[in-house]
């Protein structure tokens, strides 16, 4: 039976559906929170990678340390100090006004990096280069043309260092470039390029200085590529804990093992004329050795032997498990 409303129901019920409220309606979707979204951390590399890459160049640390401390003949350290990836413009904005810049090429990748050195270090090094003391210079300036062919060659060494500690990575051609001025480091990288920078402390007898190394987008990527590649690698690896468990379960796996002599031809008479008791000669020198088969391959010569109650094979030696080839068979 139809339930027939009151006016006073009604006037309820056109009031709640004025505020959006029904009595015994469906339930209102609830309203979805909304956050916003910082697009520039997309992109940001993980712990995992900034140990990948720390691990990388504190090797190039290490070699810089070696190849730049003979170079010089005096005591020389370099350490890594942090490993960012900011913007190309963020890099420019922290550079001192009066500092020493050069790109660097890299081949096959097609690709420019900066070099940046202090010079409160470069001073020092060009000293020791020219057999001075290396020490320190209170008054900052720009490079002449000479001492800029000799800081030249300070930055062919860590061209060539960055390279070899990049080899077991990635195979590219690492070259100095050129010398810049600030505003020409500008035009290397777009402002908005995801660089990524690395910072070493140079630390010598008197003085220390920055070494920046800023690496484009296209360097750090197939870097960052082929290091995960490795470390999914590795991790899929067999460890030795693993490796020790499986060897061990292998060993008390047990295998079928036969001794058996070398074949030989018997005819079908003499076969058909065999009787309980006879013995069928089969053509084979009593000093010749018999095969020990290990789970069907050849593994080993032997001799049948008696082992008390039971039979055995005293090995002879072993025999390849490997297949000759034609070629090396002929």
């Amino acid at each position: 039976m139809e339930k027939i409303l009151t006016q006073d129901e009604i006037d309820a019920l056109f009031r709640a559906t004025q505020k959006g409220q029904i009595p015994g309606g469906p339930a209102q979707p609830t309203q979805r929170k909304i956050s916003k979204l910082d697009l520039r951390g997309i992109s940001q590399i993980n712990k995992d990678q900034v140990r990948a890459l720390s691990a990388l160049h504190e090797s190039f640390a290490r070699n810089v340390t070696n190849s730049l401390g003979a170079y010089l003949r005096v005591g020389f350290a370099v350490n890594l100090v942090s490993v960012e990836q900011l913007t190309f413009s963020e890099v420019l904005s922290r550079l001192p006004d009066l500092t020493y810049l050069c790109s660097i090429r890299m081949q096959p990748i097609e690709a420019h990096a900066l070099l940046q050195m202090d010079l409160a270090i470069a001073f020092p090094i060009m000293d020791l280069v020219l057999g001075g003391a290396g020490t320190a210079t209170l008054e900052l300036r720009d490079l002449t043309e000479i001492e800029e062919e000799i800081i030249q060659s300070v930055m062919e060494i860590l061209t060539r260092e960055l390279q070899t500690a990049w080899a077991p990575v990635l195979e590219v051609q690492i070259d100095f470039d050129q010398r810049l001025k600030n505003n020409q480091a500008m035009s290397l990288m777009a402002g908005t390029e995801r660089s990524l920078a690395l910072s070493f402390e140079i630390t010598m007898p008197e003085v220390r200085g920055i070494l920046n190394v800023t690496l484009p987008a296209v360097a750090s990527n197939a870097l960052l590529r082929k290091l995960s590649a490795q470390t999914a690698y590795s991790r899929h690896g067999i460890s030795a804990m693993h490796g020790n468990q499986l060897r061990a379960q292998v060993l008390d796996a047990e295998f079928a093992a036969e001794l058996r002599l070398p074949p030989a031809l018997v005819s079908v008479r003499e076969l058909t004329d065999l009787q309980v008791g006879n013995v069928l000669r089969l053509f084979q020198p009593v000093n010749e050795p018999a095969i020990l088969y290990i789970g069907r391959k050849e593994m080993f010569t032997a001799y049948p032997v008696a082992c008390g109650r039971m039979r055995g094979g005293q090995i002879l030696q072993r025999k390849s498990i490997f297949p000759v080839s034609r070629k090396a068979a002929s």
